[in-house]
């Protein structure tokens, strides 16, 4: 029998981070274990709208822009969508809401200050399902959940690249297969969108719906590697949209900056070692790192953290 007691949001603003995220994994195990179902869609459905003006406020008062280059997907099927977004840090999940309108339950990951602050409160009033990355038990949790939201012919807004992409070189680095098998087992379309942000300005590009047939149902590697492909492609209509560029014509201090600029962004102390621990690391995994500059220690470690979590 669970010990698990709801706690108000005074009680959490006098505890530490780590407690914070303690108790949101324990009541996520506690709600799963006793089938208690995801509350209120339909009324985080009705304020939308009123979420949506939020935001574009909130971006108004940043003194950002967003543009939409392109958005080829078809809105009418009977089916619920899975948005499947490129990830770039700082404000791209507000900005990419606003450009693809419709509701949507956010799927994120390792919210540490977004349990407590302003910012988190609207997400949660908008619907969004959360994990820590490094717990297994409460990965298997969201994704069983993101199974319950689309079942009930509700959106999904996910990164499946699982980080910010820091990288130059790749257009999208590899991607987790989560995001396909969610689409096969709830028969929703995939829609690819790509964003960019030059200063404080973002590029939404947003695919064709990626659909399920009979003959494709099970390769759920192929599908991945399609829905990769597509995003890659809206990425770089996005650069063609801004102008192809020379490497050798880039300022050397545009790179070296490209990384902490980034970073920069974000409020809430993420680092190049937290994104690399939460992307997908396969055979490409060690040219990422090094051109990420990661530390060998810290990447060693993380190689054998991966080999125990196969062997789990």
């Amino acid at each position: 029998m669970s010990d698990f007691e709801y706690k108000k949001m005074r009680e959490l603003k006098k505890m530490q981070l780590q407690e914070v995220e303690k108790y949101y994994v324990e009541m996520r195990k506690y709600e799963y274990d006793n089938h208690i179902p995801i509350q209120n869609i339909e009324l985080r459905k009705a304020i939308h709208p009123l979420l949506l003006n939020i935001v574009k406020l909130d971006r108004i008062l940043s003194k950002e822009e967003v543009y939409v280059i392109s958005d080829k997907r078809v809105k009418d099927r009977s089916v619920p969508k899975i948005y499947a977004c490129t990830h770039i840090g700082g404000n791209d999940a507000q900005r990419t809401f606003e450009a693809i309108e419709e509701h949507a339950y956010l799927f994120i990951a390792d919210l540490r200050e977004l349990y407590r602050d302003i910012t988190g409160k609207l997400l949660f009033l908008n619907g969004a399902i959360c994990l820590e990355t490094n717990n297994k038990e409460d990965r298997h949790i969201a994704y069983e959940r993101a199974i319950e939201v689309l079942s009930k012919n509700t959106n999904l807004l996910i990164y499946p690249e699982g980080c910010w992409n820091l990288t130059e070189n790749y257009l999208t680095l590899p991607l987790y297969n989560g995001t396909v098998k969610m689409a096969y087992e709830t028969g929703a379309d995939i829609i690819p969108v790509a964003i960019e942000q030059y200063g404080n300005q973002f590029f939404v590009n947003i695919g064709e719906n990626i659909r399920w047939h009979a003959k494709d149902s099970k390769n759920i590697d192929g599908m991945n590697e399609m829905l990769r492909s597509r995003l890659a492609t809206l990425k770089y209509e996005i650069f063609a949209s801004r102008g192809i560029y020379i490497r050798k014509f880039i300022a050397e201090e545009t790179k070296e900056n490209f990384v902490q600029d980034i970073i920069n962004r974000c409020p809430y102390n993420f680092t190049k070692e937290d994104a690399y621990e939460t992307m997908y690391r396969n055979e490409t995994a060690p040219f990422i790192a090094e051109q990420l500059k990661i530390d060998e220690e810290f990447v060693r470690k993380l190689a054998l953290k991966d080999a125990e979590r196969k062997v789990a």
